[in-house]
């Protein structure tokens, strides 16, 4: 296939397998790279992964062409600076194939890996040597690289992290330099900044309160599956930024470092070496080929005897020999003047996100350029190293290597160091600064969400059950028991109401009714099966999809025999507006649960019953987004039914509109308990008097000791008394409880008598008929 200029049409096709050279493809259409093309590679093919599912896609739609695959990654703005600028020459296109290898001697394409969070190369310093010709930016100093908060991939799409105002210290005595950290979002440009988040004036000086590390923060969290299934915290300083964090050489933590070191340079992301091909041999036009032979050794670029399988050559028959296979660099700044920049000392050297250096536009396949390499190829380890033969940094960028002219601008020249024409070559390492090009940009890269992209909903309950040995063999669900493991600890995460929207695995459900149980201070809400299936998880219409039947709702839920005033369930699904999209969607009860429980407290109190029309009306927006429809319009024998199995009716009346029309917990036996207001009460109640108990903790065990105990809890609770919280309360805490006997213990015991005061469920009223000569006042 070639290109002969932007608007050149290409025929792309695909073949089911290697084809003849007149063999037919299974599906083919015209392809462009240029943008505003209706033909443009991105406008043309399947975008959507999860087209391609048929778990939720029907059959027929599967079939159709455009659908057989997605369009994963493309490079345009590569291609377009290799062919410098333009497709106007010709372009030789290679197409991999779509499967891993079944060698096991080659490198397999599939990404069956873990969550990674997304981070910058390694910033490094400037060179302090004179010996300018032996400049290798890979031997510099590692300083530190910035991480993102969250996993995946949606912190390294939306943002990109720049280092700017860079200062040498001041003098012999104060040696740190400074600059500042900014993080920018991905489609802005040097022109106009959007500055996400800015950090300034921090430094390398681990004493110092300028510290980056302190300033920014460095904290994080493992997984321990070994010890407990808990979350493990690094780190020393605790994290002020929302969306990143700092990894620190440790050598620059304990300042062991050179005091005048500061960030001169970052590498960019990971990518495959360039490949070489050595053979003698000719590929015929339109075929596909199978490799044979070695693998690529150790060389950089990469010298091999043999293609890969399955490239797909032109449309001409092509020898081996002399043939690269190139793969795709994110563009970098090379003048200072790039993009119209009325001052050349506004430019930031390193990352570039627009479509060309003549341009302003965000370049739509940023992202591409920043995926995590696949699951066989060795990542990078802490300090940024990696072992694999077949990776390689796609870029280094330092203001080492800037080249000052006199026309009042900058270039970046690859080498112009060593090759004795840079700035820092000519001067010394400040001289680039007292010229005012003290800007450089990274990408973050390399974050994985961990997840199957062709999911509309990663964790559909028809696959939470697939598989033996669950915990191990299937990542929906351990990624989701491992979810509950991580607030399993109240002492580590603080919260009083827990859920996991959606899911209805009961394994799951129950592993989160007894963690809140075995917490004692926080509220489950269950979402139960058998009520609707989403389109996530079933290629058939709305119609057949809400065929569930009441009755057995209730009998599965019957024979779980779950006996717990920790947790709580409601029925049945709700449409909600979508108030940014503008769309209407289909959610599960715990959704409009939460919302209720929140609004309900923020109204009034938390130990108000969450329901009814004055707190749980949701179509007057009770659960925080508006309510316009339920799966199942229940009748009053319905919602009885559902009432005496503990679930909380969603009810829709006439006048009053959708109302949550419940407020049970899951306990079967009789108690003031089997009630949500009165078990958010306790919680209530239990954590503040837990917290006055710790202002105590050590203290001697005295009658003053409990006196103070006794002098915050008393008003405490005749505080809720007053807000109709409790309808009488006693405390107790004096030798009675707290025995000699007890006190050699170094125990303090109390006793706390409460009576909730209950909420309105049933209203009985008689109306009598009497004559009208009769008195009411009789």
């Amino acid at each position: 296939m070639e290109s002969q200029g932007d608007d050149t049409q290409i025929e792309f096709r695909v073949y089911e397998s290697s084809p003849p050279a007149s063999g037919t493809p299974a599906y083919q259409t015209s392809i462009n790279f240029n943008r505003d093309s209706p033909l443009f590679i991105r406008n043309v093919l399947n975008t959507n992964p999860q087209l391609t599912n048929e778990n939720f896609v029907a059959s027929g739609n599967l079939n159709q062409g455009e659908n057989l695959y997605w369009l994963g990654e493309t490079f345009e703005q590569d291609v377009k600076q290799w062919n410098n600028g333009s497709f106007s020459e010709k372009s030789l296109l290679l197409l991999l194939p779509l499967q891993a290898n079944s060698d096991p001697t080659k490198k397999k394409s599939d990404y069956k890996m873990n969550f990674a969070y997304a981070k910058t190369g390694y910033f490094y310093s400037q060179d302090l040597s004179d010996m300018t010709g032996s400049y290798d930016p890979d031997k510099m100093t590692k300083l530190f690289r910035v991480a993102a908060l969250d996993g995946g991939r949606w912190t390294q799409d939306k943002f990109k992290v720049s280092i700017k105002d860079i200062k040498a210290g001041t003098s012999d005595s104060d040696p740190y330099g400074s600059f500042s950290v900014v993080l920018r979002a991905a489609s802005d440009t040097d022109n106009v900044v959007q500055v996400v988040e800015q950090f300034s004036n921090v430094n390398l000086n681990p004493a110092s309160e300028n510290y980056i590390a302190r300033v920014i923060g460095d904290t994080y969290y493992e997984f321990d599956y070994v010890d407990g299934r808990v979350l493990r915290q690094y780190g020393q300083y605790t994290n002020k930024s929302k969306y990143i964090r700092v990894d620190m050489n440790p050598d620059v933590d304990q300042g062991l470092m050179d005091a005048r070191l500061l960030p001169f340079g970052v590498s960019g992301p990971l990518r495959f070496k360039e490949v070489n091909y050595t053979t003698g041999s000719t590929i015929a036009a339109n075929r596909l080929v199978d490799g044979s032979g070695s693998s690529p050794g150790p060389n950089a670029p990469v010298d091999c005897t043999s293609p890969p399988d399955g490239i797909w050559m032109g449309d001409t028959n092509v020898p081996l020999s002399g043939l690269r296979m190139k793969f795709p660099s994110i563009t970098t700044r090379k003048s200072a003047s790039d993009g119209g920049l009325s001052d050349p000392t506004d430019a930031y050297f390193g990352l570039q996100t627009t479509q060309g250096s003549d341009s302003l536009k965000f370049d739509q396949g940023f992202g591409d350029y920043l995926w995590r390499l696949p699951a066989d190829i060795a990542q990078e380890d802490t300090l940024g190293e990696f072992t694999d033969d077949w990776v390689a940094y796609s870029w280094t960028n330092s203001l080492d290597d800037v080249v000052t002219t006199g026309s009042n601008t900058a270039y970046h020249v690859w080498n112009a160091r060593k090759d004795g024409i840079s700035a820092t070559a000519i001067g010394s390492w400040k001289t680039i600064l007292e010229d005012g090009y003290d800007r450089i940009t990274a990408p973050l890269y390399g974050g994985f969400d961990g997840l199957d992209i062709k999911e509309a909903e990663p964790f559909r309950n028809n696959f939470l059950s697939v598989g033996d040995n669950l915990d191990t063999a299937n990542y929906a669900f351990n990624s989701i028991k491992r979810a509950i493991d991580t607030v399993k600890d109240p002492e580590f995460v603080e919260c009083n109401v827990m859920t996991i929207p959606g899911v209805t695995n009961n394994s799951l459900t129950q592993h989160l009714l007894n963690t809140c149980e075995d917490r004692a201070d926080a509220l489950a809400i269950i979402d139960l099966p058998d009520v609707y299936t989403p389109f996530t998880d079933s290629t058939e219409d709305f119609y057949e999809r809400n065929q569930t039947s009441l009755a057995t709702c209730i009998t599965n839920l019957t024979e779980r025999q779950l006996n717990t005033s920790y947790g709580c369930t409601y029925y049945p699904w709700v449409q909600i507006l979508d108030t940014i999209s503008n769309n209407l969607l289909w959610v599960p009860p715990s959704v409009v649960a939460l919302g209720t429980l929140a609004s309900s407290e923020a109204k009034s109190e938390v130990w108000f019953a969450p329901a009814g029309f004055n707190r749980g009306g949701l179509t007057e927006g009770a659960a925080g987004w508006p309510v316009t429809n339920i799966t199942r319009r229940l009748t009053s024998k319905d919602r009885d039914k559902l009432y005496e199995v503990n679930v909380n009716p969603i009810a829709t009346f006439p006048s009053e509109g959708i109302v949550v029309f419940g407020q049970k917990t899951l306990q079967i036996t009789r108690s003031a308990l089997d009630r949500i207001n009165v078990r958010r009460l306790l919680i209530y109640i239990k954590k503040q008097v837990s917290r006055i108990a710790s202002g105590i903790l050590f203290d001697q065990n005295v009658q003053v000791t409990w006196n103070r105990f006794l002098g915050e809890v008393q008003p405490f609770l005749a505080s809720i008394q007053a807000r109709l919280g409790l309808s009488e309360w006693k405390v107790i805490l004096d030798d009675t409880t707290t025995t000699p006997d007890l006190i050699d213990q170094n125990i303090m015991y109390a006793k706390i008598f409460l009576k909730p005061a209950r909420a309105i469920e049933f209203i009985a009223v008689d109306f009598v008929i009497t004559r009208t000569g009769a008195s009411f006042d009789d």
